[in-house]
C-alpha cells in the first residue's frame, strides 16, 4: 500500500469537497487533471463555479518557509481578478 502523504490527504479532502459543492475541480494529485500554471506555479486546488475562481495551497510545517514565493505570486494574481480568491490551508 502506498502511503499518503498528510499534504496529499489534504489536497484530496479540499478537492472532494468543493467537488461536493458543485465546483469544477483541478488538483495536484495523480487522479484528478492538474491545474494550468499560474505564472509559471501550480497551485494544489483550483476550484471554480461559474465566474468564481478559489485557489487553495496546502502547506506543510516544513514548505511553510520555503514555499513563500510561491504563495505572494498566487496570493497577486487572485487580487488582480474579479471573484477570484486564494487561501493557505496548514496541514498538522
Amino acid at each position: 500500500m502506498v502511503k499518503v502523504s498528510k499534504h496529499d490527504r489534504k489536497v484530496r479532502r479540499i478537492a472532494a469537497a468543493y467537488l461536493g459543492r458543485g465546483y469544477s475541480v483541478r488538483a495536484d494529485l495523480s487522479d484528478y487533471q492538474r491545474p494550468k500554471p499560474i505564472r509559471g506555479r501550480i497551485p494544489d486546488v483550483v476550484a471554480t463555479k461559474g465566474k468564481t475562481m478559489k485557489i487553495i495551497e496546502v502547506e506543510t510545517p516544513d514548505s511553510f518557509r520555503s514555499d513563500k514565493d510561491q504563495r505572494d505570486i498566487l496570493r497577486d494574481y487572485a487580487k488582480q481578478r474579479r471573484r477570484t480568491t486564494f487561501k493557505v490551508t496548514r496541514t498538522r
